[in-house]
């Protein structure tokens, strides 16, 4: 079994296979059918660059044959830029709307521009006009929108761009003088006057632009612009800027989506907890609205390790598997658990989680079939369920990292909250000893901030409670819709118990 298992990568953005064995558990035909929605919100290790890859490969499946898919990733761009075009005059959430706005209407204008020359019809005036206007400011043809945010856009600042009075009809585009040398960021971050030029000439080319691209009637395509990696700045030095340029980016979104009813339909990938701490004007009424959630259940997660493993088994002609505990070489863990339902528990519903603990599992059967001081070859027609066992401390470590860079930027004592959970030495604790145990690391804490830390805790599954006199514990990840209660008792994620180095209860009283 071992020379032909795999799952595929944790990272959708480094597997180049991801199209051949995509599951689509229903978000991406949500969010394009809905025309009100631009989000599709998901924690990290959720899928969120997986669906935008698979719509970006495969962009027909889920749009009109005319439909335009603009994909935009932001691996490597100049957030900088974003600086210098805020208005500080205005809410946080919209100090960045401005340069977004102009980042979509850019997109879509080249889009159309494209679409009309590819299907020989005559592209509308306006459009060609705003087009002219791009390539005599920014080159011909108008580069992509990373080169137009960067040195291309600060040239602007050196020009004075009349707000209604530019005749784009009557060769108003012609007597625009472009050469006014390089100019650096800096020199414009300095120059008041400089950054009032460059913000008065961008709302001007947004209003040609807005009306250019307000001809737009039935018989012309939608165009779907999509925003993906959008928090690669998120980091402690980033927060605060990053936070407000995406804040912007949600808020230009928004107004696009109302302003053109459909046709030109920005969509925005964006981590849950980020979107969470955004200063934006009803976060929640655009979350109910305008959001489509990346989340999973038992069934769905399955299928998508049954597309993975079937993909690899049927290239080296095995037959198919279609039950995840038929691959296993026991129906029952040692706690009497079916070896799926084992590996459930110790992930958070997770996509990524549940290929990192596989993967690892069988990375654990390859070592011992290769062990160099074996004396006989080690062969193996199912998976081990011994094997899960070995591969969990490693599993739990990497689970725990990944909860550390979810967080630690915009809710740093995460790291505490984890160093008291481990102090405490037990998997079941009361609010009493985390509260004590917090104390000693940070000092004094109320009783509304200690309310405030579980119920971080229990929504991004770290904890669970029971309900009520059940038997069963109750973790965010396993039940979406349980909001959060006070217990007498909490119990730590199983995912996370060989991380923080815990006791099961049970064993610390035989103890």
């Amino acid at each position: 079994m071992l020379s032909w298992i795999d799952f595929g990568k944790v990272s959708a953005e480094r597997d180049d296979l991801l199209s051949s064995y995509f599951f689509d558990n229903g978000v991406l035909q949500s969010v394009v059918s809905s025309p009100s929605s631009f989000l599709v919100l998901g924690r990290k290790g959720a899928g969120k660059t997986a669906v935008f890859r698979y719509l970006t490969e495969n962009t027909k499946q889920f749009i009109g044959v005319d439909d335009i898919l603009v994909p935009l990733s932001f691996e490597d761009y100049n957030w900088n830029i974003h600086s210098l075009l805020t208005n500080e005059n205005k809410a946080e959430s919209m100090l960045y709307k401005q340069s977004w706005r102009f980042m979509i209407l850019v997109e879509a204008l080249k889009a159309y521009k494209t679409w009309f020359e590819k299907e020989r019809k005559t592209v509308p005036k306006r459009i060609a006009l705003a087009t002219k206007l791009l390539e005599k400011l920014f080159d011909s043809p108008v580069p992509s929108i990373y080169q137009i945010v960067g040195r291309k856009l600060l040239s602007l600042s050196a020009l004075k761009l009349p707000s209604g009075g530019l005749d784009l009809e009557d060769g108003g585009i012609d007597s625009i003088s472009v050469g006014a040398g390089e100019i650096s960021f800096d020199a414009v971050r300095a120059d008041k006057d400089l950054r009032q030029h460059l913000s008065e000439n961008i709302e001007n080319l947004i209003n040609h632009l807005d009306r250019a691209l307000s001809e737009a009637d039935a018989t012309w395509p939608r165009v779907f612009v999509c925003f993906d990696r959008v928090d690669e700045a998120w980091d402690e030095v980033s927060y605060e800027a990053s936070r407000k340029v995406i804040a912007g980016l949600v808020s230009a979104s928004d107004a696009i989506n109302s302003q053109f009813k459909g046709k030109l339909r920005p969509i925005v990938f964006l981590r849950e907890d980020i979107f969470d701490v955004l200063s934006i004007n009803d976060a929640n009424k655009l979350r109910e609205d305008c959001g489509a959630l990346l989340n999973w259940n038992k069934k769905s997660l399955t299928s998508l390790i049954l597309r993975r493993v079937n993909y690899f088994g049927k290239l080296h002609q095995q037959a198919q598997i279609v039950d995840l505990d038929s691959m296993f070489d026991k129906q029952a863990m040692r706690q009497g658990a079916k070896p799926s339902s084992y590996l459930l528990r110790r992930t958070m519903m997770r996509p990524r989680d549940l290929i990192s603990l596989f993967s690892r599992t069988v990375e654990t059967m390859r070592e011992k079939a290769n062990d160099p001081f074996a004396e006989d070859n080690i062969e193996f027609d199912k998976l081990e369920c011994e094997a899960i066992y070995s591969a969990e401390p490693g599993y739990s470590e990497w689970l725990k990292q990944e909860l550390l860079d979810e967080w630690k930027v915009q809710r740093p004592v995460i790291i505490n909250l984890f160093h008291a959970i481990q102090n405490n030495g037990s998997t079941n604790f009361t609010q009493e000893k985390l509260s004590d145990g917090l104390q000693k690391l940070i000092g004094e804490i109320s009783l509304a901030d200690m309310l405030t830390h579980l119920r971080f805790l229990f929504d991004n599954s770290v904890i669970g409670f029971k309900l009520g006199a059940s038997t069963e514990w109750r973790f965010k990840c396993f039940y979406p819709s349980q909001g959060f209660l006070e217990s007498d008792e909490y119990r730590v994620h199983e995912g996370l118990v060989r991380a923080l180095n815990l006791k099961e209860a049970r064993e610390r009283n035989e103890a």
